[in-house]
C-alpha cells in the first residue's frame, strides 16, 4: 500500500566550503526530524565523506538517511547524484575525486571542509579543492551515476547560476536524467522557464540546505511503498503507480 512521505534531498554538510558550522550530524538529524521529514538526502559538493557520519547518527531514529553528492560538471552545472547505499557513493567518489582540480585548498579564502564522525566530532579536514568544477562533462558524471543504479538530475535549473539551462541552454537528450529541481516556488518556476509546463521529467524541489534551518523549508512528497532508495526511483521514474509531487493533492 503507498503512503505519503515527506522529503528533503539536497542537504550540505560542515564539509561543503559554503555550509555553515550548524551543518553537523547530530543537528542536521534532529531538525530533519523536527521539521517532520520522512527522508533526506545528504549532497554535499564533490564529496561524500559526511554520508556515512550522518547515516550513523539516523540509526535508530525514524529518518531515511540517502547517501548522495552534488556534483559540479566540467560546464559549470550543478547535478544531483543519489545512491541506493553507502558503498556505491564512495565508488562514486572515486571518481570524482579523480577528476577533482589538483591542489592544496587554502581554507582561508571559502572556510573549512570538515569530515566528521556520527558525534560531531572532527576527524578530519579534507584539503580537496571540493568547490570547483570537476573535469568530467555532466554525460560522464552521468554514465557513471547510471552504471551504479543511482538517480542523477539537474540541480536548481532556475536559478541564474550552476544550472544546465543557464550553461547549456536545454538539458542534452544523449544523458539518461530522472528528474528537474527547481528551487522556486512551483508558479513562479514555471513563470520563469515555460518548459516545466509541459515537461517529461518529474520535477523535484528541496532546501539546498547550508544552514540548519534551511532543512525542510522546501520538499517533494513522495506517495510510495516504503521511505527507501528504491521507492524514491520508482517514484521520480513514474512507476507501478509512485510519484513525486511538489506538494500533497489536499494541498
Amino acid at each position: 500500500m503507498l503512503d505519503w512521505y515527506r522529503a528533503d534531498l539536497h542537504i550540505h554538510t560542515v564539509l561543503s566550503p559554503c555550509a555553515e558550522l550548524s551543518m553537523g550530524p547530530i543537528d542536521i538529524i534532529d531538525t530533519a526530524i523536527k521539521k517532520k521529514l520522512d527522508i533526506i538526502a545528504i549532497t554535499d559538493h564533490n564529496s561524500a565523506e559526511n554520508v556515512r557520519a550522518v547515516m550513523e547518527a539516523a540509526e535508530n531514529k525514524k529518518l531515511t538517511v540517502i547517501a548522495g553528492m552534488e556534483v559540479y560538471t566540467r560546464e559549470g552545472a550543478h547535478m544531483l547524484c543519489l545512491f541506493p547505499e553507502l558503498d556505491s557513493v564512495m565508488d562514486f567518489q572515486d571518481f570524482i575525486y579523480e577528476n577533482l582540480t589538483p591542489g592544496i585548498y587554502d581554507e582561508s579564502i571559502l572556510g573549512p571542509q570538515y569530515v566528521c564522525d556520527k558525534d560531531e566530532n572532527i576527524i578530519n579536514e579534507n584539503k580537496r579543492f571540493l568547490g570547483l568544477p570537476v573535469r568530467a562533462s555532466i554525460e560522464n558524471v552521468a554514465n557513471h551515476v547510471n552504471d551504479l543504479n543511482g538517480i542523477i538530475y539537474p540541480a536548481h535549473i532556475d536559478r541564474k547560476s550552476h544550472s544546465i539551462l543557464r550553461v547549456l541552454g536545454f538539458i542534452p537528450e544523449n544523458i539518461h536524467v530522472h528528474a528537474v529541481e527547481i528551487s522556486l516556488p512551483p508558479d513562479q518556476a514555471k513563470e520563469r522557464l515555460r518548459f516545466l509546463n509541459n515537461t517529461q521529467y518529474t520535477i523535484v524541489t528541496a532546501s539546498d540546505a547550508h544552514d540548519i534551518g534551511m532543512i525542510g523549508t522546501k520538499m517533494t512528497y513522495f506517495n510510495i511503498a516504503a521511505p527507501n532508495f528504491a521507492e524514491i526511483k520508482k517514484a521520480i521514474e513514474k512507476k507501478d503507480g509512485r510519484g513525486a509531487f511538489l506538494q500533497l493533492p489536499n494541498e
